[in-house]
């Protein structure tokens, strides 16, 4: 009886252990696959708020992004180093917040998404690994990694409010050129 124990044990802490070994060379290649990529662009839908927007985003690193709207205000989102604005073209309006409150600063940051993978716990899917990580000031957030390419799939946030963000990436293009003008802040007339 005490063999079959320690036996069941064992087998138990060898199959955590490959677990965990597996688990973390997944990581790995998702950490590897996202320091190789310096631009972005990809189409995506996002659920919020009750409604479905769609559009097109660029990223471009450590510093820019720039999604745009398919939507009657022509709405924008810019990242543009330490500004984060939400300019609605239609009316000519312009929002300004500090990308410090938001996740763009961790996901447009090679070493700060690095750490928030690391950080963060690691679960896998049939069609996806996904990465939950929360921070005090910013809510949580889980990535989705496809399983095969190891891509950025999207995220869903869950803000300091309990408000939810489901944003989903597709046709993803990786290291295009862009120029830095697509993501000047327009000025304000």
């Amino acid at each position: 009886m005490l063999k079959k124990k320690f036996i069941l044990i064992l087998l138990t802490f060898i199959v955590s252990i490959n677990t965990t070994n597996l688990l973390a060379n997944d990581k790995s290649k998702i950490i590897e696959n996202l320091n190789n990529i310096k631009t972005l662009r990809f189409d995506f839908v996002q659920a919020s708020f009750g409604k479905k927007e769609s559009g097109v985003c660029f990223l471009k690193r450590p510093h820019f992004l720039k999604c745009i709207y398919e939507n009657k205000n022509q709405k924008e989102v810019i990242v543009n180093r330490k500004n984060l604005v939400i300019y609605h073209k239609r009316y000519n309006k312009t929002y300004f917040y500090p990308v410090s409150k938001s996740y763009f600063v961790n996901i447009l940051d090679k070493k700060k998404f690095e750490n928030l993978i690391l950080e963060g716990n690691l679960s896998s899917e049939q069609k996806s690994f996904q990465i939950k990580y929360s921070e005090e000031n910013k809510g949580e957030i889980v990535f989705f990694f496809d399983r095969e390419s190891f891509d950025l799939s999207g995220w869903e946030i869950v803000d300091l409010n309990g408000n939810y963000t489901n944003f989903k990436i597709n046709n993803l293009n990786k290291n295009q050129s862009f120029d830095e003008k697509l993501f000047n802040i327009p000025t304000i007339n």
